[in-house]
């Protein structure tokens, strides 16, 4: 999981902007100049209205023009219904002050910059139409704000002794922050858009609240204290104000989180896909652009996946017809790697890699399993982004609750994803190529850096020292169940499949149909949660095999590789530019 943006915006789409006058028609060098304006603008908009932001990617604020004394120290911005109109507003205004720039006046690199505005501003426009108000649910059972709030204090950066005081003005805000969105909440139900799986997310934060003071987010927090540059008095008395933080506005706000959803009117709960709502279908719609930075239309993509999926599936079929002891590997999990520590397989991972990608720095990682009451389910791991200027070490978190063994395949892929040649490795890049701050932190699309990741976890098995049938039939069984999970999203929330109907597709495709009740209200209730990682996916190999198809010998992944980073997070018609530049280099 790829936790970036961890903004916790009352839209998702909408973005912070800067707005000025329009433009009249500019010479090439002035227009340069005004964009580049333009863009630093909004940027340092976006840094000093959200203090998380701030706080994540800069060490160094002022270097960058922000300014920390403009910034209000909270976790997001409280529910105002009368924000709906004020953001449509200022999104009119920055759009057509956005509109009055042409693209071919600009440089090759502010092109870029403006291929990825012009992407996320038209999903802005089009989701914030007042019939799609109240879309959102604030809460997900996998990734919604009772998840991400224990997470986000646990693994918080302290670099100073303001970071203290500005964690505990946060703690304080959790019960106030929490109690905005539960009224945002209840707005759901009276406007019929209500759809949240109410057990699973009281179950989790009753989790939260039995485990009171002797949390791991709250230990975390006394220990990241205690590791700073401060005398023993000072960091007892910060700790004791995080306790009662902790025990005055933390716990109360899990509290209220529980009671307020446990009184909703259940009659007012959809249980059905995002179809069943009224302008549900077409919401839907941008979701699945928004998540996968694609402008495929979903027919088409579907038509790919269920394409890849048989594909997959033959592939894993001929494996076993050669080599049935490699199916009972895999049915068994009892195919196993050398690695008995994270650590080890990542030290390993670095020294193979190199031939295949290009170079960065020496990297500097903790990899760290997750506290068990801090997981949840559907995560398996996360990369923490570290800041920009910063020089704190890279942090991954693995989640062990599944009891999943060190040593399997599944282990060692995951790792891969998260570390080496995944996030930490794809993210170092970026912040030693990419010289834009705005790029680097406003961005926001993760159909690139998920399906990069999941494109990732499956190409590191080259370096893994294992039979290669069982490797063969790992990836070729993985890529199968991503396309149907993708295609399930997809049936559940465009199709409007009910529970019925997922059995069939089950059944279908050769698999249990037991396990449709979990996987229905996961998906249900995470809408395209997962379409940024397999379809994400779907569209890098697309280029890959494209790219091998133009050059035949001339192919090597090694400069593919350096093509697909070279835009960092962009939409894939800009990573695709990229991609038919290479070909035709190499030609």
């Amino acid at each position: 999981m790829n936790r970036k943006h961890w903004k916790l915006l009352l839209l998702l789409f909408l973005m912070t902007f800067t707005v000025a006058g329009c433009k009249e028609k500019l010479g090439d060098e002035e227009a340069q100049k005004q964009f580049d304006e333009f863009i630093q603008s909004d940027f340092v908009d976006t840094m000093e209205n959200d203090y998380l932001s701030m706080h994540i990617y800069l060490e160094h604020p002022e270097n960058y023009g922000v300014n920390p004394e403009n910034v209000d120290v909270q976790i997001g911005e409280k529910f105002d219904e009368a924000d709906f109109e004020q953001d449509r507003q200022t999104l009119e205004e920055v759009k057509n002050e956005f509109d009055a720039f042409e693209r071919d006046q600009l440089t090759e690199e502010q092109q870029t910059i403006y291929d990825c505005y012009q992407f996320m501003l038209e999903l802005s426009w089009k989701a914030s139409d007042e019939k799609f108000n109240y879309m959102i649910s604030r809460f997900n059972t996998m990734s919604g704000d009772h998840t991400q709030v224990p997470t986000l204090f646990a693994d918080m950066v302290l670099r100073d002794e303001q970071d203290v005081k500005d964690m505990i003005t946060l703690l304080n805000d959790v019960n106030p922050y929490l109690a905005s969105n539960l009224e945002y909440t209840k707005k759901q139900a009276e406007n019929g858009t209500l759809m949240i799986g109410i057990d699973d997310v009281t179950e989790r934060c009753q989790e939260i609240v039995d485990a009171g003071m002797e949390g791991s987010t709250l230990k975390s927090m006394k220990a990241h204290i205690d590791e700073l540059d401060l005398d023993s008095a000072a960091k007892e008395n910060y700790k004791k104000q995080v306790e009662e933080a902790y025990r005055t506005s933390f716990l109360p706000g899990y509290e209220n989180v529980i009671t307020t959803l446990k009184a909703l009117d259940e009659s007012k709960n959809h249980h059905s896909g995002m179809a069943s709502l009224e302008n549900g279908k077409e919401f839907y719609e941008l979701l699945f652009q928004q998540a996968t930075g694609t402008t495929t239309s979903i027919e088409e993509v579907k038509k790919q996946l269920e394409e890849t999926g048989e594909d997959a599936l033959l592939r894993a079929q001929m494996i076993v017809l050669k080599n049935s002891a490699a199916y009972d590997a895999y049915i068994s999990d009892s195919e196993r790697t050398p690695y008995q520590d994270y650590a080890s397989m990542l030290v390993d991972l670095e020294k193979k890699f190199a031939e295949d990608f290009p170079q960065v720095s020496k990297l500097e990682y903790q990899i760290e399993p997750l506290a068990a009451d801090l997981a949840t389910g559907g995560i398996a791991a996360y990369f923490n982004i570290p800041a920009i200027d910063g020089t704190t070490k890279k942090q991954i978190r693995v989640n062990n609750t599944s009891n999943q063994d060190i040593d399997t395949l599944k282990t060692f892929s995951t790792v891969a994803h998260e570390g080496i040649p995944g996030h930490m490795y794809q993210i170092a890049y970026a912040y030693e190529n990419i010289a834009s701050p705005w790029r680097l932190t406003c961005t926001n699309f993760s159909g690139y850096t998920e399906g990069y990741a999941t494109y990732m976890e499956l190409y590191a098995l080259k370096y893994l020292d294992a039979d290669q049938d069982a490797k063969d039939l790992f990836e070729a069984m993985t890529i199968y169940e991503h396309s149907l999970i993708a295609l399930i999203d997809i049936g559940i929330h465009y199709e409007g499949w009910d529970l019925k109907e997922l059995q069939a597709f089950l059944e279908e495709n050769g698999l249990d149909k037991s396990a449709a009740n979990d996987l229905y209200d996961q998906i249900l209730y995470n809408p395209t949660a997962f379409l940024s990682y397999y379809v994400g996916y779907q569209e890098i190999i697309t280029m890959k095999e494209e790219a091998q198809k133009a050059l035949g010998d001339q192919y090597n992944d090694l400069d593919f590789h350096t093509a697909l980073l070279k835009s960092g997070q962009a939409p894939f018609a800009v990573v695709k530019q990229n991609i038919d530049a290479y070909i035709e280099t190499a030609k």
